[in-house]
């Protein structure tokens, strides 16, 4: 017998751990071979500011702050008003 371990991120602003954990257990559970047995633990919080989640999104997930629409564009240039 061997095991294998996978880790899995949830990212959401709220989120019922308990019926999330059941999910994967249910959905694990209608896929694995019958001799296969899937335990599944609840992990610790992480509250990420604005700055921690755009990395966390870019390191793990792939998506640049470009893709997502929500970079910083510090060449844009302020209009200027002028009286002729």
């Amino acid at each position: 017998m061997k095991k294998f371990s996978f880790t899995v991120d949830v990212v959401s602003e709220d989120l019922d751990r308990d019926e999330t954990r059941d999910t994967i257990v249910s959905c694990l559970s209608s896929y694995l071979p019958e001799d296969a047995h899937a335990n599944v633990k609840i992990g610790e919080v992480k509250a990420f500011s604005e700055q921690g989640w755009k990395v966390f999104r870019a390191r793990v997930m792939g998506i640049t702050a470009k893709q997502a629409g929500d970079a910083h564009n510090g060449k844009v240039e302020n209009e200027v008003e002028t009286v002729a």
